[in-house]
């Protein structure tokens, strides 16, 4: 995708195998897409302030990623359509952020 190219946002959410899925899925389909990861939550503060409890509970690393995509706005519609036929196929992969998961 060129630099100053129009483009829209068509996945922000932290769900990273939906992501992954999604991105193959614009792949297949020959739709140009770029598409990347951000922290959202900023590191505790105190001594080695970059360590976080949650990390060391036995439950593996917390992901505290948001993940994106983006497409061009000519590829949009179809870009769009990829992406509801990938979440019809992958209902597992849904993650219901209602829900607060505490690892402490």
């Amino acid at each position: 995708m060129a630099l100053f190219e129009k483009k829209e946002t068509i996945f922000k959410e932290r769900n990273r195998p939906l992501w992954e899925k999604i991105k193959e899925g614009l792949k297949e389909a020959g739709i140009k897409a770029s598409s990347g990861s951000y922290e959202v939550e900023p590191p505790f503060v105190g001594c080695g302030c970059k360590l976080d409890i949650r990390d060391f509970s036995g439950k593996g690393k917390v992901d505290r990623k948001m993940y994106y995509i983006t497409v061009k706005v000519d590829n949009l519609a179809q870009a769009r359509a990829v992406m509801d036929d990938v979440r019809a196929k992958n209902l597992d992969l849904e993650v219901d952020h209602s829900i607060k998961v505490s690892y402490y």
